[in-house]
């Protein structure tokens, strides 16, 4: 059946998958082993160490796992449930990363281009070197941006001064992408490009990237191309006033006064008037929208009938591409567990040269996701708290699923 929904009428997608949960027996993972690990996910929210928790997991293709606890808002004792809406924050990454990733498979450039081909901004940069400014020998590519490898980071690097140059830029102010990439561009960099790795706002740039190829907004490129054609109907930078409702209020958890919101869901950024369309960490999403992207991921580019990239380009964007950073490094600081970085995806990997067919990547809210190719699996983990690695969540999740295999 085609249904059609969107902006514009001569926009198909294929009918919404509703994922129909089955027995995780029949594609071999074990219910004991899946009912321990939300056992002690449901202690948490009953300890008041989360509001709530929502996991859910695709195997073979089936919905083997899908168990939501809690609360999307405490004071009212309002519940999770699978029509609830989170902050996703770099989780958007990787949805930005395809993409770009699109428009490189129509030709509108290569990954070795020079990013200042197309935002004559950043043809003239330095990098901050002992309280001093020295001009980069080369240019910041595109791959750069995709791998993190720019030279760009998020203004809390251990350099104090160079931090500074962040908070000058009062990059939060801008309106726009274009606006945003513009104050960017007058930051120096942290090393050379290409030479090291360093999470932080080279996303945001792809963003205006795919405005610039594409001739329209982050916002509609992405609802035309990902959002649409994936059935993806919940997720936005502006939550629709209809939605509201189902968003959850943001927390913290502080040992002497326990859960605190910090976000109220009714007021803040997400629900306002957005103009600046984060391609960093700017989305809100359910855990099934975030799930089928998964699964288009695990199929190689390809959701029920509908090809969203070929093949071969998702293995290109699951290949490990900092080869030559190691050249310059011998361990680079990437996320405990994560060996390698592709085109917008943490690759996990016991070190260097065994990597795991495992990629994903997750939010500063807490939640995350992986994509297991060797095992056929998928699995979105959604909470909303900040700070959160205090309780080991992500690798508790992984080590749970990995104990559920029957083979």
């Amino acid at each position: 059946m085609i249904i059609a929904w969107g902006l514009s009428p001569t926009l198909l997608i294929a009918q919404t998958n509703d994922f129909t949960l089955v027995k995780p027996e029949s594609v071999n993972l074990s219910s004991d082993s899946l009912d321990i690990m939300n056992e002690y996910f449901h202690r948490l929210v009953d300890q008041k160490q989360l509001a709530g928790i929502q996991t859910a997991i695709l195997r073979k293709g089936k919905l083997v796992q899908f168990d939501s606890y809690g609360y999307s808002n405490v004071e009212e004792k309002k519940l999770l449930d699978k029509h609830s809406i989170f902050r996703i924050f770099s989780m958007t990454k990787p949805i930005v990363s395809v993409a770009l990733m699109k428009l490189y498979e129509e030709g509108k450039f290569k990954l070795t281009d020079p990013l200042y081909k197309f935002i004559p901004e950043f043809e003239k940069m330095s990098v901050y070197s002992d309280s001093t400014l020295v001009p980069t020998q080369r240019p910041i590519t595109i791959i750069d941006l995709l791998t993190h490898t720019s030279g760009f980071n998020y203004g809390r690097s251990r350099n104090s001064a160079l931090n500074q140059f962040y908070f000058d830029a009062n990059l939060n102010s801008s309106k726009t992408n274009k606006d945003f990439v513009e104050k960017l561009s007058k930051i120096p960099l942290q090393f050379e490009p290409g030479t090291d790795w360093q999470y932080g706002l080279s996303t945001n740039i792809c963003g205006y990237l795919i405005e610039i190829l594409s001739g329209t907004s982050l916002d509609n490129y992405l609802k035309e191309n990902i959002f649409i054609p994936l059935g993806m109907r919940d997720t936005h930078f502006q939550l629709p006033q209809e939605k509201i409702d189902r968003f959850c209020d943001g927390y913290r958890w502080q040992e002497d006064t326990g859960l605190i919101v910090v976000e109220d869901s009714r007021d803040n950024r997400f629900v306002r008037e957005v103009t600046l369309f984060n391609g960093g960490g700017g989305l809100v999403s359910t855990t099934y929208d975030y799930l089928r992207f998964c699964e288009m991921l695990l199929n190689k580019g390809r959701y029920g009938d509908i090809q969203i990239l070929k093949p071969e380009t998702i293995t290109l964007m699951f290949t490990d591409h900092l080869k030559e950073v190691r050249k310059h490094h011998e361990r680079i600081r990437l996320p405990l567990g994560e060996v390698g970085f592709g085109l917008g995806f943490a690759i996990r990997g016991n070190d260097n040269h065994t990597f795991e067919k495992v990629y994903g990547w997750g939010g500063a809210a807490g939640t995350y996701f992986k994509i297991d190719l060797e095992n056929e699996l998928a699995y979105v983990l959604m909470i909303q708290l900040s700070p959160y690695r205090h309780l080991n969540l992500r690798q508790l999740y992984q080590n749970y699923i990995n104990s559920a295999l029957l083979n």
